[in-house]
């Protein structure tokens, strides 16, 4: 099948933002308020963008709803009751509703509303492992006994469970973070996802190292952490579907993120939402108080905004793709398509044991692991062919 960006002009997810949380972590560069005692406006400008939303697009096709953060949990019970039932308003029946979270503030009640509200799956914040790494990224509390926090949640809430862990930096131990990753699987946690140390602008962890008080190659360190992590990880049978994302089976994916990295429109509620429709990519404003005054003035509030050319929504469209397991179809960057030969360019990759040539036989291009190791440079040298 041809690429035909018009295919996945369907918004079949929609990401909400709620910027609240109980602390700010070291490493975080999502602009958050410490205050949820200031939700109340904020979800009433969430519920008037979901409107105008509703008014502008169709949404007939929507399988999922993300609602992250920040911690939306931190939220008074009864203002997240509020929100999740006025999100769902007028929406189709979803596949999948997945709330973010923190072990920390995850009581056995809270998760009863959760599984009471609809909610299919929850992404929990984990971090780490242990309590150096932990203060060194800035979290104040204390690593959680992930055996012990999975009873804990399946006890009371029946859908699907998702923990997101951070390698590198001081006090990481990849021995301790693979015996609970091994265990973890064992106990039947659904999906793990696993991300290196980054030095985000605006953040407490980068103004220390631009300071000299990290080592200079920090981020290198973690990097290579990670490769050694996730190959790891995946000998211990966890499931790598996507470059950082693991889950106990093809049936735990997370069905929001892959159809975004499949390609399909994606609409976005929330000060520093993201979204992109028929090929415009805009960012909300990322202040509270100025998406909020924006969305009682009537305007859009939007920060940032871009119009990708056919080309450039194909680069984008392949690059998610590749990210995954499936990749994507040969056809996609075909002669026929492109008006490049490409059988020279893709066999040297095969030759380099960065492409599966079993499945680039059967018509398409999936990275191995090796190609994901560097995957931002052999897009790199794709789009610079296609160009």
């Amino acid at each position: 099948m041809a690429f035909d960006p018009t295919f996945f002009q369907t918004i079949r997810t929609l990401y909400v933002q709620v910027p609240f949380c109980p602390e700010r972590c070291d490493y975080c560069s999502i602009p958050v308020s410490l205050r949820p005692d200031l939700a109340n406006g904020y979800v009433e400008a969430l519920f008037r963008e979901k409107e105008r939303l509703l008014h502008r697009e169709d949404l007939s096709r929507l399988e999922t709803l993300y609602i992250g953060g920040g911690t939306p949990t931190v939220l008074e019970p009864g203002l997240l009751s509020e929100l999740l039932d006025g999100l769902k308003k007028e929406l189709p029946p979803l596949a999948e509703i997945t709330v973010e979270t923190r072990p920390d503030v995850l009581t056995a009640e809270m998760l009863s509303l959760l599984d009471s509200k609809g909610v299919t799956r929850l992404s929990v914040g984990m971090e780490s492992v242990t309590s150096s790494q932990m203060g060194f990224l800035g979290r104040t509390m204390d690593p959680v006994d992930s055996v012990r926090f999975v009873e804990f949640v399946r006890n009371r809430f029946s859908g699907r469970l998702s923990m997101d862990f951070i390698v590198g930096g001081a006090g990481y131990d990849e021995k301790q973070f693979l015996e609970a990753a091994r265990t973890l699987l064992t106990e039947g946690l659904d999906h793990l996802s696993v991300y290196p140390l980054t030095l985000e602008d605006q953040t407490s962890l980068k103004a220390r190292h631009l300071r000299k008080e990290l080592p200079c190659d920090l981020e290198e360190m973690a990097g290579r952490d990670w490769q050694s992590a996730v190959r790891k990880l995946a000998s211990l049978g966890w499931h790598r579907y996507e470059v950082a994302n693991f889950s106990r089976s093809s049936r735990t994916e997370c069905r929001h993120n892959l159809r975004v990295w499949q390609g399909f429109d994606y609409a976005g509620l929330g000060a520093g939402a993201h979204q992109r429709i028929r090929s415009v990519r805009t960012v909300n404003l990322p202040s509270i108080r100025s998406y909020e005054l924006s969305i009682r003035r009537d305007m859009h509030p939007v920060h940032l905004n871009e119009t990708l050319t056919d080309q450039e929504a194909l680069l984008e469209v392949l690059y998610t793709n590749a990210r995954i397991s499936y990749g994507f179809p040969l056809d996609w960057v075909s002669s026929a398509q492109t008006g490049k030969d490409m059988t020279r360019f893709l066999g040297e990759w095969v030759a380099c044991g960065w492409i599966d040539s079993l499945r680039l036989e059967e018509g398409r291009v999936v990275f191995t692991t090796a190609g994901w190791d560097q995957l931002d440079t052999l897009m790199g040298q794709l789009w610079s062919v296609l160009d």
